[in-house]
């Protein structure tokens, strides 16, 4: 897959450019404002692959978590776990 990068103000005048590469030349473009990525311009096949990558990906971590068993925590330990105390 080709990317280019593009500020915020730049991709507003040329957005039907961005979203005809995304569409048609299979081109990523990755928005930039004040110098940092903030967001990514992808077609809408590319974008249904990443969703189906993701629900994959849940499924193999829905699998290896009942693989481990039946392996209960205490609420305090939840909480503890994930920085909530």
């Amino acid at each position: 897959m080709n990317m280019s990068v593009s500020t915020a103000q730049d991709a507003r005048k040329n957005l039907s450019e961005i979203i005809s590469k995304a569409a048609f030349a299979n081109e990523a473009t990755v928005i930039t404002r004040s110098g940092k990525n903030v967001a990514v311009v992808i077609s809408y096949n590319d974008y249904e692959r990443f969703c189906q990558l993701e629900d994959q990906l849940d499924g193999e971590l829905a699998m290896a978590r009942l693989a481990e068993g039946n392996k209960r925590k205490s609420w305090k330990d939840v909480k503890a776990d994930n920085g909530l105390e």
